[in-house]
């Protein structure tokens, strides 16, 4: 059953596109995770798949009676209480203890910590019936056992699922596809986080060896058009408009290097692959505790 269908879309800044001409198709059981650096547009495009945001250009359409919720980084809960709001009945109650809010049932969500808001939020989304469901960070502000235990959630959900989060480990463990926005494209790679950062190891080599297939010829092509006057009369116009082109085009723009290291602590480092993969902590050890700040 197709979920949702983008075709072409795209939504920019005034001073730079964050993605154009994207199109995917987001079927049931397909789960996507979606990274790219800070800034590349991802909270953008949730909310354009979630239909809450209208692209500038292309069409997102929903499959028929499809029923999506999603999760925003800053959920907005209104002034009840927090079983209210999620719902009185022990299944929203067995969510809410998962996800540590149990000692929080009574209170009132206006008086709710930003963290504390969007583990509400992720409860209440997680029990209703939705055949798509659209996360963006939910694993922020979760300990290791809330963690681990919306992995399993997720993992036994029946629909699909368009994730976004900085854990390497969630994004190994839950997701079958991997969209990176990158530059103002989308790329998309088949398998989990490990085989995304083959993938685009190879992208990135191919596109180097591309620049310098440019440059070389670009060389090659401003020698040919400095040559003397006798020889620039005789010229082609058509190859001095196409050399001149060449040598105007400044190629890709070379991605940083370090660029989008997602790590178990959710957090953007320079490491290389396999310094992530041997032990840095998970999100949710706790690095310092604050009280009565």
């Amino acid at each position: 059953m197709i979920l949702v269908d983008a075709d072409k879309i795209g939504v920019s800044r005034p001073d730079r596109p964050l993605f154009g001409d994207l199109s995917l198709t987001l079927a049931s059981k397909d789960r996507l995770g979606v990274v790219g650096r800070n800034g590349t547009g991802k909270s953008t495009l949730l909310r354009v798949l979630a239909r809450q945001q209208e692209p500038e250009s292309g069409t997102v359409r929903f499959g028929k009676n499809v029923r999506a919720g999603m999760l925003p980084q800053v959920p907005v809960l209104g002034d009840t209480s927090v079983l209210e709001y999620v719902g009185d009945n022990w299944e929203s109650e067995a969510v809410l203890d998962k996800l540590g809010m149990s000692g929080f049932l009574a209170a009132r969500t206006t008086t709710l910590s930003g963290g504390q808001a969007k583990r509400v939020a992720l409860a209440k989304l997680l029990i209703e019936p939705l055949d798509l469901l659209i996360l963006d960070e939910p694993t922020n502000h979760l300990d290791v056992a809330a963690i681990a235990w919306l992995e399993s959630r997720l993992t036994v959900f029946s629909g699909g699922l368009i994730l976004v989060t900085h854990d390497r480990h969630v994004l190994d463990r839950v997701t079958t596809k991997v969209l990176e926005l990158d530059r103002g494209t989308g790329y998309v790679h088949d398998g989990g986080y490990e085989t995304y950062l083959d993938a685009k190891a190879t992208r990135l080599s191919q596109e180097a060896s591309q620049e310098a297939v440019r440059r070389n010829l670009a060389r090659s092509e401003l020698a040919w058009l400095r040559r003397g006057a006798p020889a620039r009369r005789r010229k082609s116009k058509s190859r001095v408009e196409s050399a001149t082109a060449l040598i105007s085009d400044t190629g890709p723009k070379v991605d940083r290097a370090g660029s989008l290291q997602l790590s178990s602590a959710g957090q953007f480092t320079s490491r290389t692959k396999s310094e992530i993969a041997s032990g840095v902590p998970r999100l949710g050890d706790k690095v310092i505790d604050l009280n009565g700040v």
